[in-house]
């Protein structure tokens, strides 16, 4: 080959390089930004499975993917898949897990006020109750409570009314005096169980069945749902439904991870959120009432249905004892006279 030739041959080839440079740059252009976009992780994580909070995590991640058209991937982690409820709270402020929802009491290390939706006799049922923390006098302050910390809250949903598993039947108060009852971790859940001659002892939901399998615990207090799923019945036979308080869960995102988000992807991330709140109250009472069906199928006569004179005597005695804790802990006396009132209007 002559170098006229060569010459020639550069100048064909730099051509078609440009030409193709060009059209790849057209081509991109052309194409939506969520195309070219770097994908997004987002990892869910809960301590249970199967449940609602199972079920938010589901929902929340094929909303925010359908949302961004794909540019948001989801994954959900169910079952402390990413380790014991601190460490997925820890994971949040840190921003190496995206999401993580669960009680709200296990923040009251990072927040005193989150104890407050445990006070007792609060809600009537889980309409009463989803109708008030859906109060946006109250749902939007209490959401925002962590951020200080690293964690947005989005989402608050009702869980469910608490109640007791144990080895032998709870009928009264003094069925419980003298016994380890597990509860999440906060002063007024303790107050509780001290009223009532019980001791409460913190634990994560992890540490729970192997506790109660092993003696170290004589009951845990929790959510039907929870006893269902993780299948209870076959280490304490006896569900007590006193309803003294509801249960609720908060879906958290990283503060870290939603700030350095695009401002549309941060707007999805926060309407979807508040979105799939809305539709899983029907789904919760729904799997309630399965959850009731199993437990009396697996236990036969280990349901302990109270009479009214029964759970009155529960209320004379877990009655009012946030009031007395408020008194200890700075913070919380307006948030339970916020919620008060707006049960009391809502009732």
């Amino acid at each position: 080959m002559t170098r006229t030739q060569a010459e020639r041959m550069v100048r064909r080839i730099s051509r078609w390089s440009l030409a193709v440079t060009v059209a790849a740059s057209l081509i991109a252009m052309a194409m939506p930004p969520e195309a070219t976009a770097q994908t997004i992780a987002f990892k869910c994580a809960t301590a249970t499975m199967n449940d609602v909070q199972h079920e938010w995590c589901k929902r929340f991640g094929a909303r925010l993917e359908k949302r961004t058209n794909g540019r948001i991937k989801p994954q959900v982690f169910p079952a402390s898949q990413l380790g014991a409820i601190p460490r997925m709270i820890e994971g949040v402020q840190l921003g190496t897990i995206e999401s993580w929802i669960g009680p709200p009491e296990f923040l009251v290390g990072v927040d005193a006020r989150f104890q407050v939706l445990t006070a007792p006799y609060l809600f009537d049922s889980m309409d009463h109750a989803h109708r008030v923390v859906n109060d946006r006098a109250f749902l939007d302050k209490f959401l925002v409570l962590a951020e200080g910390k690293g964690i947005r809250g989005v989402s608050l949903l009702v869980y469910g009314p608490a109640s007791f598993v144990a080895r032998t039947p709870i009928r009264t108060p003094d069925d419980l005096r003298g016994k380890k009852i597990r509860v999440l971790a906060t002063p007024i859940e303790s107050a509780m169980m001290a009223q009532v001659g019980a001791t409460g002892v913190p634990m994560t939901l992890g540490e729970v069945l192997p506790a109660l399998q092993q003696g170290a615990l004589d009951g845990v207090q929790s959510a039907l749902t929870v006893f269902t799923t993780f299948k209870y019945y076959d280490v304490a036979k006896y569900h007590t439904n006193t309803d003294h308080y509801f249960i609720t869960s908060m879906g958290t995102v990283s503060k870290k991870w939603l700030e350095g988000l695009p401002a549309d992807v941060q707007q999805a991330v926060l309407e979807e959120a508040r979105g799939v709140q809305a539709e899983l109250l029907d789904w919760t009472k729904n799997f309630y009432q399965t959850g009731v069906k199993t437990w009396k199928e697996k236990t036969r006569d280990g349901w302990v249905e109270l009479t009214q004179d029964q759970r009155s005597a529960f209320r004379a005695k877990m009655g009012g004892v946030d009031a007395a804790v408020a008194e200890k802990v700075p913070g919380i006396k307006e948030w339970l006279d916020l919620l008060r009132a707006k049960a009391k209007a809502l009732r």
